[in-house]
C-alpha cells in the first residue's frame, strides 16, 4: 500500500530548471518510516524501486526503467530505503514529537547525501554546484512535507489498524 502512495504522490511534481524535480514522493518515504515498523518500512520502500525498475511508470513524471534510476537523480530513489529504515528505527526506539522531527530530519538529510552524490558522480560536478542544484531550492519543501508527514502519521496508523 506505501509503495503504491509513493508512486501516486511522485507524480505531483513541479519542474525546476534543474534535473531534478519537486515531488511528493518523498513524503511518500517520511509516512513509510513514520508509521511502518523497520524492516517493513525498508521492503516497502524497496518495493517501490522495483515497481520502477521492472517498468511500472512509479516514477516522477510516470518514468520507469534502469536509465531512470541509473540517471543523476537515481540516488534519492537509492536512498529511500535508508531512509525510510533509519526513520522507523527512530521513531520505533523513541516515539515523542522532538524525537520524530529529529528523525525526519536525520532522514532527509541522507536523502540529499546519497542523492546529491550521485548525482555530483553522474554529472561530474562538484559537491558545491550539485548542493546548488539539488538541496537548495528544496529546503522549504521538505520541511513543508515534513510537517505533513508528522501530522498525517496518527491517521494512518489508525487506518491500518482498522
Amino acid at each position: 500500500m506505501f509503495a503504491c502512495i509513493t508512486a501516486i504522490l511522485a507524480q505531483i511534481r513541479f519542474t525546476l530548471p534543474s534535473l531534478v524535480p519537486i515531488t511528493l514522493q518523498t513524503l511518500g518515504i517520511y509516512l513509510i518510516g513514520l508509521v511502518l515498523k523497520p524492516k517493513i518500512a525498508f521492503i516497502s520502500s524497496l518495493i517501490y524501486i522495483l515497481m520502477g525498475a521492472i517498468g511500472l511508470p512509479v516514477y516522477s513524471g510516470f518514468s520507469a526503467g534502469l536509465s531512470t534510476i541509473l540517471g543523476p537523480t537515481g540516488g534519492y530513489i537509492f536512498s529511500f530505503p535508508i531512509t525510510a529504515l533509519i526513520i522507523s528505527y527512530l521513531v520505533h526506539y523513541r516515539s515523542t514529537t522532538i524525537f520524530k522531527f529529529g528523525a525526519l530530519i536525520l532522514g532527509t538529510i541522507i536523502c540529499y547525501l546519497i542523492g546529491t552524490l550521485w548525482f555530483m558522480y553522474i554529472m561530474k560536478m562538484s559537491f558545491s554546484a550539485s548542493l546548488i542544484i539539488c538541496v537548495l531550492p528544496f529546503l522549504p519543501g521538505d520541511v513543508l512535507k515534513i510537517f505533513i508527514a508528522a501530522a498525517l502519521t496518527n491517521k494512518f496508523k489508525n487506518i491500518i489498524k482498522d
